[in-house]
């Protein structure tokens, strides 16, 4: 006579798995410890970055109450050195 071993269904194995990353995510938020997966977002987010993106050069940023530029391209967002968004003009 042979005997079957007991085991765990995959699904039970699954499951599992998603919940202990849930677990992991709820610990991470209600820690406050997500926040520094931010921090190098916004310490690199400035107008000199994104108008090298576009392959130009950092212009004149536009006033607060303007949301244009005279030349080049506006890009609307709250930077460190534009915090009423950037003017990008092409390169010369």
């Amino acid at each position: 006579m042979a005997k079957k071993g007991q085991s765990i269904s995959i699904n039970t194995i699954i499951i599992a798995a998603i919940g202990l990353a849930v677990l992991v995510v709820l610990f991470a938020i209600f820690t406050g410890r997500l926040g520094k997966f931010t921090l190098g977002v916004e310490a690199t987010d400035t107008c000199e970055q994104k108008c090298a993106s576009l392959n130009m050069d950092t212009g004149v940023n536009p006033p607060p109450d303007s949301k244009t530029c005279s030349q080049g391209q506006y890009i609307a967002g709250s930077y460190k050195d534009g915090p009423s968004g950037c003017c990008c003009v092409p390169k010369s």
